[in-house]
């Protein structure tokens, strides 16, 4: 029977990703620190079967290297290392090119990618920002980016309350979700789409220069 909301990627059992118990958006560094999968924890699908759920229990039991590290990502990313050969869990890095993260975003040599995606050249399945110093940032970064779906009232956590007070008229999908990009320019140095190109916004980052 088909599954409500199915992912194509995920549930299709045709496709060589369904063979994978775990699927991360690539992080970008290629680091020590994150080898041998590259794994950013912004974003994964995860299978639910026993090799999953021993995966995730071994990480709640390991609080404390989470605290010495400082860095869920790091400590998942060493047990991925671990189980992948104990338990012969199998773990996916998804292509940058559909999924991209924060290390496309935040890099000059990825502008003709970013303005493709601005330009609706190139529509990818998912973008996380990571690679950004903090939630405000990410969120004007999504804004003038054209993939910030969210209204206002619903950001800082107001989603679940502004859902029950409508849940007679579609609930958080209505009360949340925008059907067109809600966009905002606010830094002329940092990828945008075309409206923000003549915009008269400041630069964020010292010495920078319009994106377009």
């Amino acid at each position: 029977s088909r599954i409500p909301c199915q992912l194509p990627f995920f549930h299709d059992r045709t496709t060589p990703l369904h063979n994978f118990d775990i699927l991360f958006q690539d992080d970008g560094a290629r680091s020590l620190r994150y080898a041998p999968y590259s794994a950013n924890t912004g974003f994964y699908y995860v299978r639910n079967n026993d090799k999953t759920k021993f995966l995730f229990r071994s990480l709640l039991f390991l609080g404390d290297m989470v605290l010495s590290m400082t860095s869920h990502q790091q400590a998942l990313a060493a047990l991925l290392d671990e189980h992948s050969s104990l338990t012969g869990l199998r773990v996916k890095t998804l292509s940058g090119v559909d999924f991209p993260g924060g290390y496309h975003y935040h890099r000059k040599k990825e502008i003709g990618f970013l303005k493709d995606i601005a330009q609706g050249k190139h529509v990818p399945y998912l973008m996380h920002m990571s690679w950004t110093t903090n939630k405000k940032n990410k969120l004007l970064f999504l804004q003038q980016m054209g993939l910030w779906y969210t209204e206002a009232k619903c950001e800082a956590g107001g989603g679940v309350g502004v859902a029950e007070s409508l849940a007679g008229e579609g609930g958080l999908e209505t009360a949340c979700c925008s059907a067109e990009p809600l966009i905002k320019c606010h830094f002329k140095d940092k990828p945008s789409v075309e409206q923000c190109k003549d915009s008269s916004v400041p630069t964020i980052d010292k010495n920078g220069k319009s994106f377009w």
